[in-house]
């Protein structure tokens, strides 16, 4: 049996390169003459029944009723801090988080500023996203010049802007930089949001959640420095403690430690589902324990609040929740789909945003449980992603 309509889609969309992350799904690269995937796109999905019941107006492409390189639906733009916020009680230590929740691309970064030198733990999505972090920044940066970027994880919401530090050494985990050729691009970002139907749930998705960052302005965040196990250094005054966890959310994540406080990056979600890509759960469970062991004062998770031990105590007990819940679910015989139903239908956790994400948690502890998925075999991307995009518009 050959990929569904959405996989042969964003298959083709790897054009005359073979494209990991793309082609996870159906196991295979695909290599396709440049600027022909839209068109193979439209074929593939001209020979399913949809049952849309629409027809496109003069101008528009039959099948996903746009003109071209138009513009869908975008998400508001976020009310992006206009100031770095400093932690509590650490001097030196000064943070950019985007409030809200139900959103997709808005990560926490944390600036550390101490003697004559500067940090930046991640860095936003886009130019314009990082560029609003750098001018909040100024007025505490003064005419320091960063020298480190950390990225918690290679994820392009926290190492898109890294170009917009020229000059300074950029940190992430070896696993990380090995897996990195499995993240999506930019340009591969711009073409997904852009030019997928509009009239498929991934479309609209993808419009939907990311279609308000420019990603034109990003570029791909290469590491400089690597590390296995643990990493140290200094900026002034303050000694940063990195510590691989991953595979867990990513394939390369990583925790930093600057004193009594932590930034987790994306082990730790505070106020929405989270959607780990690597797993299975018990390794994010660890990281997350392990990140208590610190016996941090401060945590700052990689997207929502701000909080303290007992706000990610609360998250590991809906962690443990989802593992019992979903092995349950696997031994039962049901399909992710199916044991994502049985779940809602009993309220999961209504106060978290984005539910369609625990469809990914599904599917790839599914992946984990049916021995599908190693370090040398990582999940795809796509499919789980798919699956969520379709049921949020159940």
């Amino acid at each position: 049996m050959g990929p569904c309509p959405v996989e042969f889609a964003m298959l083709a969309m790897a054009e005359s390169r073979r494209v990991p992350f793309l082609s996870a799904a159906a196991g295979q690269g695909v290599s396709t003459a440049p600027g022909r995937w839209l068109s193979l796109c439209h074929r593939a999905l001209a020979s399913t029944d949809l049952g849309i019941g629409r027809t496109a107006s003069a101008g528009q492409c039959a099948l996903c009723h746009s003109a071209s390189g138009a513009q869908f639906g975008h998400n508001a733009p976020m009310n992006l801090p206009t100031q770095l916020s400093p932690v509590p009680d650490a001097d030196g230590l000064y943070l950019w988080a985007p409030e809200g929740t139900g959103l997709w691309g808005y990560a926490n970064c944390l600036w550390i500023i101490s003697g004559s030198d500067a940090a930046v733990i991640d860095t936003p999505y886009d130019g314009p996203l990082t560029e609003a972090m750098i001018a909040a920044a100024r007025p505490w940066l003064g005419d320091r010049t960063v020298r480190t970027v950390v990225n918690t994880h290679a994820n392009g919401d926290h190492t898109f802007g890294n170009h917009l530090f020229p000059g300074a050494e950029v940190i992430a985990t070896s696993a990380g930089q090995r897996h990195q050729h499995h993240e999506p691009t930019p340009q591969e970002m711009h073409a997904l949001v852009n030019d997928s139907p509009d009239h498929l749930p991934l479309g609209r998705y993808l419009r939907r959640h990311f279609g308000a960052f420019d990603f034109t302005s990003a570029q791909v965040g290469v590491p400089t420095l690597t590390f296995s196990g643990r990493h140290t250094f200094a900026v002034g005054e303050h000694e940063v403690e990195l510590y691989e966890v991953g595979p867990a959310h990513h394939v390369g994540d990583l925790v930093a430690r600057i004193g009594d406080v932590v930034c987790t990056g994306d082990i730790f979600f505070h106020g929405d589902h989270p959607p780990h890509w690597a797993g299975p759960l018990q390794n994010v469970i660890d990281a997350c324990e392990l990140v208590l062991g610190f016996n941090p004062r401060v945590i700052i998770p990689g997207h929502g609040r701000p909080t303290d031990q007992a706000g990610l105590e609360e998250h590991l007990v809906y962690l443990r929740t989802v593992q019992r819940e979903v092995h349950r679910c696997y031994e039962a015989g049901l399909s992710a789909e199916k044991a994502m139903d049985e779940l809602f239908q009993e309220g999961f956790y209504p106060d978290l945003g984005l539910p369609e994400r625990l469809l990914i948690v599904i599917s790839v502890e599914y992946g984990h449980l049916r021995g599908e998925i190693s370090p040398a075999s990582p999940p795809s991307v796509l499919e789980p992603f798919g699956k969520a995009a379709a049921w949020s518009y159940r």
